[in-house]
């Protein structure tokens, strides 16, 4: 089929973004290439250490597989190579998902330029133009109001939680947006106590819904927190894959669904279609990447019921173009594959 090969992608965003977790300003992101003839076709993997990848290791998976992705044929070819990593490592969740995520979106690309098509149209889906939130990162309270008022052309703002005086910042941004609508992820960083008070104000405030208030592994907790707010509650780092849906699936509204977690297009595709029938909603979410991983998870937005794919606006520098951007309007590219090229 292709020559594989990897490059590092080194990505800066235009100010510290922190989380619950952590606080980075850097983000060591990679390409992976699958050129056969005059094509090539791109991905982008975001490795997080939350899902266990580093640059380093997926890159070096990748040389291991470059043999035998050369003799497959077409994007499924390479799904089904990432299903069998999948099962050789053993996990319930997808082994290397960021690299995964890269190789497919990479092999969809390719097909698509040989095929002389986007992606979006090989999926037999409509060429995706959605609104995406913008998140509001973890900083100094006067940071993040500043970043909010930067920020007020996007309808809805997405605003990192569990830090002390969390829900003052809440109620701060609610007064002064009032027109905006507001959601929030806490990325495991509440109690139990602490997520329904904090749930309870921020019912008040009008909550649009509220990423994994509670550690993912805390499933009673979770059962407990479901019964006692009415503000919708999604899944995030308690559903990585198809396979973990149906353990969690009555103790949440809806799920976060991240090519980067789910190893790559037709996965999230799968586990898309899998809380559509369970009717859950789909929140589709991305990494801190480029404009390459954006494209990738771009063509299945269409699909979502919420859409937060703002990584690359975070960024100070984007290494890749194509994707129409129109204050909170995202358009998927009319041309071949992803659509998108690194930019001049």
């Amino acid at each position: 089929m292709a020559h594989a090969s990897a490059t590092e992608l080194d990505l800066r965003t235009a100010a510290p973004f922190g989380i619950s977790r952590w606080t980075h300003s850097e983000f060591a992101d990679y390409v992976v290439e699958l050129r056969a003839g005059d094509h090539v076709g791109r991905g982008e993997a975001a490795p997080n250490r939350r899902y266990g990848e580093s640059r380093a290791a997926g890159m070096a998976v990748l040389a291991d597989l470059a043999a035998e992705i050369a003799d497959l044929q077409g994007p499924a070819a390479v799904e089904a190579l990432c299903d069998r990593l999948a099962a050789h490592e053993g996990g319930a969740a997808p082994a290397w998902p960021a690299l995964r995520a890269g190789l497919s979106a990479a092999a969809w690309d390719l097909a698509g330029k040989q095929a002389g098509e986007p992606v979006w149209r090989l999926l037999g889906l409509e060429r995706p133009s959605v609104r995406t939130s913008y998140t509001i990162a973890i900083g100094a309270p006067e940071e993040m109001l500043a970043q909010a008022r930067a920020a007020s052309a996007f309808g809805t703002l997405k605003v990192k939680l569990g830090f002390d005086g969390d829900l003052e910042l809440a109620r701060a941004l609610a007064r002064e947006l009032p027109q905006t609508t507001f959601r929030y992820d806490a990325n495991e960083g509440w109690s139990r106590e602490r997520a329904a008070a904090s749930l309870a104000a921020l019912a008040e405030l009008g909550a649009e819904l509220v990423e994994q208030p509670l550690p993912a592994a805390d499933v009673d907790g979770q059962a407990w927190l479901k019964e006692r707010t009415s503000v919708p509650l999604f899944a995030d780092e308690a559903v990585l894959a198809l396979e973990e849906l149906d353990a969690v699936a009555d103790l949440y509204d809806g799920v976060v669904v991240k090519l980067a977690k789910t190893g790559g297009i037709a996965r999230a595709l799968a586990l898309v279609s899998a809380c559509t029938e369970r009717g859950l909603r789909v929140l589709l979410g991305c990494m801190v990447e480029s404009s390459l991983g954006i494209a990738a998870g771009l063509q299945l937005a269409g699909l979502a019921d919420h859409v937060d794919l703002d990584g690359a606006l975070l960024l100070a520098a984007d290494p890749f173009s194509g994707i129409a951007v129109e204050g909170d309007l995202l358009t998927a590219s009319n041309e071949p594959g992803l659509g998108v090229r690194p930019a001049a």
